[in-house]
């Protein structure tokens, strides 16, 4: 039984933020098997589960009594969705038959953590971060080109996914040592160091010479040149853009910026990207750009922030 056999990796955390990056240096071991986005509990388990969920509640409101429900107990649900990942992730493993870690690897899984661990239990989970402020702005390109239909192109939109992906991610910290979070910052930074950590944490101790080696073929400019070669991380074209920290000074205009703070400002100051303040260019925007941005936008929940933070500090930080 392979869900029973084999040592489950699942990288986590919110679009845009490095988790192909990892995903890619980690599978160049050779005891890490992984293939593309395989999105196997966002798009087909959780859906089973959910509409098995209203068919139960429907017998329990409705005394409704339709569906699978009539003929199989939620025992034999679940027996058939692991007997589902089993066939999958051994053609997977196929693939790499000596590895002894499955690694998988799709951003929306942050959003499915308790119900992955009931379906693969003691799996574990390495959570990328990255300042979501460079997340809006990579997010935001993506929607022009080939992430069009599913990524935000408004920096409210694409702030609020970046929130509520690492909220969900981070529900995994509840599996005490199964979870490790990673910066994406330290990943560019401090290379070696940090994804010796992450081989660590996942039961593959690899010396500095093999990690200096993984980064050097996985270079930011490397990838985005072979990103078009048919192979098991094919990726859509533009898909690597800059890979850079900090970008967002180059993109966010004043507005911009404090649209992000508003939005999900309170989870980046929590994370230590920033101070309890946005990030202003002069000092008077501090006063005109909140009243500006309050009769302009839609948006309930900034005009709620905006009153409660002239309220608490006289002007919005």
């Amino acid at each position: 039984m392979i869900l029973e056999d084999k040592q489950f990796v699942f990288i986590i955390g919110s679009p845009r933020s490095g988790t192909t990056w990892l995903q890619q240096m980690l599978g160049a071991h050779p005891s890490v098997c992984t293939l593309s986005e395989l999105q196997l509990f966002d798009f087909y388990t959780s859906p089973w589960v959910n509409a098995w969920k209203q068919q139960i509640n429907l017998q329990k409101t409705d005394g409704n009594f339709v569906g699978l429900p009539i003929v199989w107990t939620e025992g034999d649900l679940y027996g058939f969705l692991r007997e589902f990942l089993e066939r999958v992730y051994s053609r997977v493993l196929a693939t790499k038959p000596e590895a002894t870690i499955l690694l998988d690897k799709t951003p929306s899984y942050a959003l499915h953590i308790e119900h992955i661990e009931s379906l693969v239990p003691n799996a574990k989970y390495i959570h990328v971060i990255r300042d979501g402020r460079d997340v809006a702005v990579s997010t935001m390109a993506a929607s022009q080109g080939w992430a069009k239909g599913w990524a935000p192109k408004y920096v409210e939109s694409a702030a609020s996914m970046w929130e509520k992906w690492v909220l969900g991610a981070q529900k995994a910290r509840q599996y005490g040592n199964r979870y490790l979070e990673v910066r994406y910052e330290d990943l560019l930074n401090n290379g070696v160091k940090t994804l010796g950590s992450i081989f660590n944490f996942v039961g593959l101790p690899v010396d500095s010479k093999e990690l200096a080696s993984i980064l050097e073929e996985h270079q930011f400019e490397k990838m985005k040149q072979k990103q078009m070669e048919a192979s098991k991380f094919y990726r859509a074209k533009n898909f690597y853009r800059k890979g850079q920290v900090g970008d967002w000074q180059n993109v966010l205009d004043p507005t911009q910026r404090l649209v992000f703070h508003c939005t999900a400002g309170g989870l980046l100051c929590e994370l230590g990207y920033a101070e309890d303040s946005w990030w202003i260019e002069h000092s008077y925007q501090r006063f005109t750009l909140p009243l500006l941005l309050y009769f302009s936008t839609q948006c309930a929940r900034i005009k709620k922030n905006i009153i409660h933070k002239i309220k608490r500090f006289g002007s919005l930080r």
